[in-house]
């Protein structure tokens, strides 16, 4: 009868011993990490829209302010910078005298990777609409609200030109 001898059997031995060991090190490894949440790292959640209340228009002191950049013209910042909304002029003419519109749509709010929305929004003037993009942070400034009258400014009037 033949036997293997004994140090041939030690190093499978041996390989069993090192790969429980690492396993076990690859266990706690991962057993002790803290993950990453998002939750942690995004700011908190505001409305996607205002209250516009009753069907019937609201008052002027309680009229968000949106300013509208025309060709070329570039917004000081996003919405919400000095208590106003503002927005990009898409598709459209504004029309003159223009002093408030009705908001008929909200889309795009999806936020890019630093948490801006850049929403497109049609605007009803009565007698024209035109489309915009309103760029803002959700958290802060909620996106303008289908059915909201909101108070216009060109990017001129708002400079006081």
């Amino acid at each position: 009868m033949s036997r293997t001898p004994r140090s041939s059997r030690r190093p499978t031995g041996l390989f069993l011993l090192a790969g429980l060991t690492m396993l076990g090190i690859l266990a706690a490894v991962l057993l002790t990490r803290t993950p990453a949440t998002p939750a942690a790292t995004a700011p908190p959640a505001g409305p996607h829209f205002v209250d516009v209340g009753p069907a019937t228009a609201p008052s002027a002191t309680t009229r968000r302010t949106l300013v509208i950049a025309t060709d070329g013209q570039v917004l000081p910042g996003l919405s919400g910078t000095g208590g106003v909304m503002l927005a990009n002029l898409v598709r459209g003419q504004l029309p003159a005298g223009v002093a408030q519109a009705v908001v008929r749509s909200d889309a795009n709010c999806d936020p890019d990777q630093q948490g801006v929305s850049h929403c497109f929004n049609e605007l009803d003037f009565g007698t024209s609409t035109v489309m915009v993009q309103h760029h803002h942070v959700m958290s802060t400034t909620p996106c303008l609200t289908p059915g909201e009258t909101v108070r216009v400014l060109t990017l001129d009037q708002y400079h006081g030109g």
